[in-house]
């Protein structure tokens, strides 16, 4: 993506402004926090404990077993930082690096060309649910990062692999080029619930006058 004024990047700003996206893309933060803030609330406000009666401890009794778990426990999932994106059928074997909002609330994008932005307020690649990520086509007339991401098809393999060499492997479910001008934000922050990766980048033609791409190339890889 170049610094161009953004049309497709102002509609996610939109998107993004609605209160219902914000919840689908961060989950039940705001959530966790009231219960919080409900806790202490209690804990400042309850009356004093009564004095306690202390009772003559009887004679032991053997305890009553209610409840064998015959499964192990499930592990919880972690991804070992920093990442790496590689996309085979475009040549990309690039960083992730976290971006957050501009100052007029757009999705930032990347300070380098060979870099992959990943939109923190969405789920770490690899983890469960929809990770955006952006990466510059060109930059200042050179091939970027994302410069083939077009050429991906149906089917192609999509990785994330983590620092301590683990891979997770990924597919290409579509590929689509919209317009930058009134391009829709569901394609791109559409909750999904197995993990799952969407790309952009610009594409289309490229006015030299106005500095923008007409089309942005959208690509969605879901979990093999």
């Amino acid at each position: 993506m170049s610094d161009e004024s953004r049309t497709f990047e102002a509609s996610l700003r939109a998107a993004w402004s609605r209160p219902v996206a914000r919840r689908a893309i961060i989950g039940g933060v705001a959530g966790t926090a009231a219960a919080i803030g409900a806790g202490v609330t209690y804990a400042a406000t309850r009356p004093a404990p009564k004095a306690l009666v202390v009772a003559t401890a009887g004679p032991p009794v053997r305890s009553v077993v209610t409840f064998t778990g015959k499964g192990k426990a499930k592990p919880i999932d972690h991804i070992e930082l920093p990442l790496t994106l590689v996309v085979p059928a475009a040549g990309i074997e690039a960083a992730i690096v976290a971006v957050g909002l501009t100052h007029d609330g757009a999705m930032d994008v990347p300070k380098r060309p060979s870099d992959v932005g990943w939109f923190e307020y969405s789920p770490r690649p690899g983890m469960a649910g929809n990770s955006i990520l952006a990466g510059h086509l060109d930059w200042q007339g050179a091939p970027a990062v994302f410069t083939k991401l077009a050429m991906v098809k149906s089917g192609d393999p999509v990785v994330v692999r983590e620092a301590d060499g683990k891979e997770r492997g990924f597919a290409v479910e579509w590929r689509r080029e919209v317009p930058a001008d009134g391009a829709p934000p569901r394609q791109v922050f559409e909750p999904i619930i197995s993990p799952g990766l969407t790309l952009i980048t610009c594409g289309g033609r490229y006015n030299p006058v106005t500095r923008r791409y007409d089309t942005r190339i959208v690509v969605r890889a879901v979990r093999k």
